[in-house]
């Protein structure tokens, strides 16, 4: 691809200036310039399409239209009309100029010789009164969507033939509208033997007939004869699922929808969003997707004004005793053994670092609770505070005291007595949480909480607390963000604005033709276009 750099320098005669600038990426260019006369039929200079043809272009990036004469020019866009139907946008097809129903609407402007305007894109449409196009829903006010536990959602159709056996490369649906080419399909909901699980990847889409690869992330070819179940077995009538597994594991690495080890997260639908029966209004709506990740559970131990120099009032070279369990598994008991030349909290081989010992120990002991748990501990906010490194919901630090010492001299958190620094028990606990969409500022005023947000930018990236891609159309995502983490998710769907470039019949949500006339009786005017695909 090429990349085309847009600039426009407008500077006014008291020497303001205003710059606008923008880079994207080309691969064809597409430049008409067409002589028109002063007919009441305008002539179709461009018809943006997803399909090849005369004159049209399948994704325009931008688009110019010049009027290069020296007389005004009327421009055409003509475009189709949406509407609301039950919170999902439908093409509205009704009777407006009384030759009978159409969705088609048009709209006209005029250039005066030698004006021109730029467009960023093609995707234009008019909607049935003021509201929306890209808003379809959530309905309510930038919900989160739910990401259930189930790890795959309903499609919205059944299997619709005798069954699928272990050998087929074909499944046949009662509707096919709900999928798209590359979407993972899954067939059963667990691993007992009527329903057990397969995934499949679509690679071909014929009416109703979807060519698959089989059996696989992880799972094994299901068959009539075994996977009986009539809901969701291998049969006939039985539910078609979509997916939403981590796509950078098998299909039961995790047990909900979270990133790995790497911060890494694919899934080949939205969450089984923005998918209809007619296909009018599948897809995400560009740059309405924003989400967050759970910040980790952590206890901290209840002291004030702590730094690293402070000394804990522990003895040197003494071992004390405490107990750790870590999102919400069972307590492990552990030991650490004071320096004999350090009693400090901070500093080489101080408290701080001898607890960390203690407890990277047991992410690496199999034997124990805490086995490839882990926690960091640290001083925060002038205390000790133990934070869980899982960002799942479930994330949670609890600190008790461990009785294999003698209480009150080297039992920590025994409930009765202050050992150093170290008080009777430790602060409250602190769950997992997602964080707070807004936040108050220092002059009491309730402002947007930007930075800890991963958003798309409309043009197919994400950004933000997390990096990677997303196709409008299908929904898939993919990017690198917090490792170990569960995450909160927002998107307008059902919109007439959703999904990719749609010019299907009478559900184009892109310019459907631009066209021009003269506006002068006596002198034709050329009209040039340049546009970028």
């Amino acid at each position: 691809m090429a990349k085309l750099r847009e600039n426009l320098t407008i500077t006014t005669g008291k020497g303001q200036v205003f710059n606008f600038n923008f880079t994207e990426q080309y691969n064809e260019v597409f430049n008409l310039r067409q002589e028109v006369d002063n007919s009441d039929a305008f002539i179709t200079l461009l018809s943006p399409s997803t399909s090849i043809g005369q004159s049209s272009i399948r994704n325009a990036k931008s688009i110019v239209v010049k009027n290069d004469g020296e007389v005004g020019a009327e421009v055409q866009f003509k475009i189709t009309d949406y509407a609301n139907n039950s919170n999902v946008d439908d093409a509205n097809s009704i009777d407006i100029s009384g030759d009978g129903a159409s969705t088609t609407r048009y709209v006209t402007t005029l250039l005066g010789a030698g004006e021109y305007m730029f467009l960023p894109n093609a995707r234009w449409l008019s909607y049935e009164n003021d509201t929306s196009g890209a808003n379809a829903k959530p309905t309510t006010n930038g919900a989160y969507l739910s990401l259930t536990s189930d790890l795959e959602v309903d499609s919205g159709t059944l299997l619709n033939d005798a069954g699928v056996e272990a050998a087929d490369t074909e499944i046949t649906v009662d509707d096919s509208d709900y999928f798209e080419i590359g979407d993972l399909i899954q067939l059963g909901v667990n691993d007992t033997t009527a329903t057990r699980i397969e995934v499949m990847r679509v690679t071909a889409i014929s009416t109703h007939t979807l060519t698959v690869e089989r059996a696989l992330y992880g799972t094994s070819a299901a068959d009539k004869d075994a996977q009986t179940n009539a809901t969701s077995g291998a049969v006939d009538n039985a539910k078609v699922y979509f997916p939403i597994f981590n796509t950078y594991g098998d299909y039961n690495t995790f047990s909900v929808v979270q990133t790995d080890s790497a911060g890494r997260f694919g899934i080949k639908n939205f969450f089984g969003y923005g998918r209809v029966a007619d296909s009018t209004s599948d897809g995400i709506v560009p740059g309405s997707i924003a989400g967050k990740f759970y910040e980790a559970g952590y206890q901290a131990f209840g002291l004030k004004g702590v730094t690293a120099s402070t000394n804990s009032g522990l003895s040197a070279s003494t071992a004390y005793y405490l107990s750790v369990a870590l999102n919400g598994g069972t307590t492990d008991k552990i030991t650490f053994t004071t320096d004999a030349n350090n009693t400090n909290f901070g500093g080489t081989n101080g408290v701080v670092q001898k607890l960390q010992n203690a407890i990277d120990a047991l992410y690496y002991n199999p034997a124990k609770n805490g086995f490839q748990d882990g926690a960091t501990v640290s001083i925060v906010d002038g205390d000790i505070r133990i934070t869980s490194h899982s960002r799942l919901s479930t994330s949670a630090v609890s600190i008790t005291t461990s009785d294999d010492g003698t209480a009150g001299t080297d039992e920590l958190f025994d409930g009765s007595n202050i050992i150093g620094r170290i008080p009777v028990s430790p602060a409250g606990a602190v769950s997992a949480r997602l964080p707070d969409d807004t936040i108050i500022n220092r002059e009491g005023v309730t402002i947007p909480n930007p930075n800890i947000f991963f958003y798309d930018d409309g043009h197919g990236n994400i950004k933000g607390t997390a990096n990677g891609t997303v196709n409008y159309q299908t929904g898939a995502l993919d990017f690198i963000g917090v490792p170990n983490a569960e995450f909160a998710i927002t998107a307008n769907y059902d919109s007439a604005h959703g999904g990719g470039n749609n010019s299907g019949t009478n559900t184009q949500n892109m310019i459907v033709e631009i066209a021009a006339r003269s506006c002068n009786s006596k002198i034709n005017t050329p009209i040039e276009i340049v546009a970028f695909d």
